[in-house]
Order: C-alpha cells, then structure tokens, then sequence
C-alpha cells in the first residue's frame, strides 16, 4: 500500500475491519480480502435472509389461511398449505442453471435486480389470493374446453405411453394429466386454492437462480482457500431469517388494515422488501473486483493476480468422464441431501402449527415459540462446524446430527399431548441438530470427489435434492388433516434423517474402497 492510500480518510469499512480482525493485514491480497468480506457478506446475508423469509412465511400465515372466509381466512385444509409450500420447488430448480450462466454473461448486479424484483412481486401477489386484484390479473385468459379434442387427444397419448405402469400400481381409471391441467387453468380467475399454487410456483421460479448465483458470484471474489468460510457465513442466514422471521409475521398475522387480515399483509409487506432489495443492488453491488471503486490499487492488482492464477492452473483439468467414474458417490450424497430437505422442510413450513398443537398457546406465543428450535439451531451449526473443521472430520459430524434428528423428532411425536414434553423435545433434541450438519456436508464433495469434478456435483446434488422440499411439506400437510395432531406427520418424518445418516456412512465406505481423486 503506497503512502497515499495509507493517508486516505478512514472509511466505515477500515473500521468494522479494525473491529473484526485485531491484528493489521500484512499484505494489500490480505487486506483486499478483508475488504471484499466486510463489502460484500453482509449485504448478500441480508438478500439470502429475504429469500429464506419469503420461502417460510407460509408457516405463520397458514394458521390464519385455514380459518374459514368469515373469519378472513380460505378455508384452506393442511393438505393444500402443504402442497403450496412444497410446490416452490418445483418451480426452483429450473432457472439455477441459466441464472449461473447469466452471472457470468451479463453480471451479477443484473441478475440479482431480475430475482429480487420478480420473487418480491411473486410474495406480494400471494396476499391477494382469493380477492378481485387476482381475478382480474388471471379475467384475460381464454377458458380451454375440457372436452376439446387436443386435451382429449393428449390424455390419450398418455394412456397410451403410461397406463401399463398406472395398472402396476392398481390405478384402474385413465389417466387425466392435461384434462386436470386444463381445469387447473380454468380455475386460476376464481379458485383461491388455484391461485396459491401458481404464485408459489412463481416464487420458486423466480427464486431459484439466487442460491447458485450467490456463490458462483462469491467464487468471482474469493479465492477457493478463503471460499468456504464465505460460504458458510452466508448460508448462516438461514436460522438466522427463521429466528426473527417467524416471530415478525407472527406480530404482522394480528394486523388488520384496509379490511385485510394479517395473513395478506405477511406476504405483501415481505414481498415489498426485496423489491427494494433489487432497487438498491442496482446502485451498489459491482459486478467484479474490477469495478469494485472501494478496493484501493494494490488491493485490487493483489486479488485480481491471485485468481487469475488460480484460474489458470484449473484450466483444462475437468472432463465429463471423471464425474462419470464417480457417479455412485454423486447419487448417494444427492440421496442424503433430498432426505435432509424432506426433514427440514417439512419439518420448517409447519413449525408454528406443531408447536401450536404441541402447545395449546396462541398464534402469536406459537411464532415465537416456533423460533427457538432455529435459535438452538444457529449454535448447533457453529458449534458442529467449527469442530468439524477442528477436527477435519466430515462424514460423523453429518450422520451423528441426523440420527439425532430422527430420535428427538420420534421422542416428539412419542410424547405429543403430554405436557411441555414435546415442545421440549423439539427446542432442545432437533433444535441443536437441524442444520449442525451443513457445515460439514458440502465439503463432503469435494473431499471425495477432488475440487474439479466436485463443482458439477454440488450443482446436480443441490438441483435434484432440493425436490424434497416439495415433498415434505406434502407429507406433512397430508398426515396432518387426517388426523387431529401433528403426531401422525411427525412420525412420517422420521426415516429421512436416519437414512440419511446411513447414506452418507455408506459414502464413506464407497470412497474407501475406491481411494483416489480426480
């Protein structure tokens, strides 16, 4: 650093810097990446905070949803909050890849205002379900005659192709996949149930492409020695958005204004935030080191020079036959990762209500009570991942906490109706182990798989394990309404953590018996 950028004006950032790391940085790549942390962690843990908070506020508003509409609510059953909560993911997956792809082509600023704007006005939309505006944004469409000969003809080429395998499973009656498409369609203008799995689909659509794009855009930044950290702070704001998520809609659920209850309100004034989220990133996130003004000279040639390097020395290593030769490990840890999804999900999107059920409290002691087991979580996922990297220990540091998963949420069903006793369960047994194993499973991948055939694999395994975050909300909504607890549903729950604390054992005997990395 040369004596005029010593004499500069202390900024905010050479502050939370001082206050951060005691000891000064030693070399301008030292204090560049302290510089790009302080910049730019903080403001991508607020936009993943947004993003987790809009996935899940359909926990707290669904407590209302279900009312009937003469009290503000839909009438809304277990089942259909389930299916619409895990229907987001349906929607997620498609645009994680062209979202990447488009990072790199047109920016990330760009690309962040599209997600943010869109998933913001796809929140917003989903409290007015059931009411004029939404009639009249869906009016415009033409109806599709049920018994026209292009639907009739499509259901037909269906049962053509895959009525055999219906009849395997002891489905006598057609197949009516495009009939009920069709009648899916037609409902949107009126059917509030119709209009819930649309806008949920969209969030998720719109939504997708954050994640992945988040860290290919942290991979721009950092160098993959310092990425992991990056990475692990960021996704820290998971618990954290469900620790003050939770409780905030459950004061925004009491609301009534305009004559809207507070369920609509949820979802509108959580979608208005990363709408602004978009307008403001816009202005101040850049889109590489180099149109970074906050980086000083050397800082910036410092950087730029130690990941042009670390660029260059990958180049040409990666080939589709090694992530072939490996294909096994790839498939088990996408196994584990969709039972981790199952769990959480559809453990997450009806926390409020279980823990109401558990419980007997009202709407808004149930939100802040359902927010404990994410702050139990919070330091479970420090405290495992710290060890883990202590220890340099992956695979029992992710199995040890989903077995524990499995056996605190059985003992929570075990006990349900008998005093505090579940409730207990849940804050103190599945709390701490919810997300303990995070930390130690996505470097799982690249431990076995070596770095280069290890990026492909996390994109495949987030991609397809992310689909049980449809299905355990759909578990759960189901076994819910057919019974008068949560008992039932939580009982579903219970193999997914511990297959997949067995899974990922497996993994590790798989890679012993085939040593060696790409």
């Amino acid at each position: 650093m040369n004596v005029d950028e010593r004499n500069q004006v202390t900024t905010l950032a050479d502050r939370c810097m001082r206050l951060v790391w005691r000891r000064p940085a030693l070399s301008p790549g030292e204090s560049a990446r302290r510089r790009v942390t302080v910049y730019l962690i903080p403001y991508v843990f607020i936009l993943y905070i947004l993003a987790y908070l809009d996935r899940v506020n359909v926990s707290v508003a669904a407590l209302h949803m279900e009312m009937p509409p003469s009290e503000g609510g839909l009438g809304f059953s277990k089942a259909v909050i389930g299916f619409g909560a895990g229907i987001f993911f349906w929607g997620y997956w498609i645009l994680e890849v062209p979202s990447t792809l488009s990072v790199l082509r047109w920016g990330a600023r760009y690309v962040f205002v599209r997600i943010l704007v869109l998933w913001g006005l796809s929140c917003m939309l989903i409290g007015t379900i059931g009411t004029p505006i939404s009639s009249t944004i869906f009016s415009w469409l033409p109806a599709i005659d049920l018994n026209a000969g292009v639907v009739t003809g499509l259901d037909a080429v269906v049962n053509a192709l895959f009525g055999f395998v219906a009849q395997l499973f002891g489905r006598t009656e057609p197949l009516t996949w495009f009939r009920d498409l069709a009648a899916f369609y037609n409902g949107l203008s009126t059917d509030p149930v119709n209009q819930f799995y649309f806008y949920r689909f969209m969030l998720g659509f719109f939504e997708g492409g954050f994640f992945p794009s988040v860290i290919l855009y942290l991979s721009l930044w950092f160098r993959a020695a310092d990425r992991a950290k990056a990475v692990a702070n960021f996704t820290a704001a998971i618990p954290v958005a469900t620790v003050f998520g939770l409780p905030l809609s459950g004061l925004l659920l009491h609301l009534n204004w305009f004559g809207w209850p507070g369920w609509r309100w949820i979802f509108i004034l959580q979608g208005v935030l990363p709408v602004i989220a978009g307008v403001v990133t816009l202005f101040v996130l850049p889109n590489r080191p180099e149109d970074a003004r906050w980086l000083r000279g050397a800082e910036r040639e410092s950087l730029l020079g130690d990941l042009r390097r670390e660029a260059e020395s990958k180049a040409g290593h990666f080939n589709v036959r090694i992530l072939l030769s490996h294909l096994g490990i790839v498939l088990l840890l996408t196994t584990v990762y969709f039972c981790l999804n199952v769990f959480s999900y559809g453990l997450g999107m009806f926390m409020p209500a279980i823990i109401k059920s558990q419980s007997g409290a009202g709407d808004l002691a149930s939100s802040l009570l359902a927010a404990l087991p994410y702050v139990m979580a919070l330091l479970g996922m420090l405290i495992n991942g710290w060890h883990s990297d202590r220890t340099g220990e992956r695979v029992l540091h992710v199995s040890v906490p989903l077995a524990c998963q499995g056996i605190g949420i059985a003992i929570a069903a075990a006990t349900d109706g008998q005093w505090i006793f579940p409730v207990l369960a849940m804050i103190l047994i599945v709390g701490p182990m919810l997300y303990a194993h995070m930390p130690a499973f996505w470097p799982i991948p690249s431990m076995f798989l070596g770095a280069t055939a290890a990026a492909s694999a996390i994109g495949f395994i987030n991609m397809i394990g992310n689909l049980g975050g449809f299905v355990g909300p759909y578990v759960v909504g189901r076994a819910a309404t057919e019974h008068a607890t949560f008992a039932n549903a939580l009982y579903k729950l219970v193999p997914f953590p511990l297959v997949g604390a067995g899974v990922i054992l497996i993994v590790a005997l798989y890679r012993r018996a085939r040593p060696g990395t790409d």
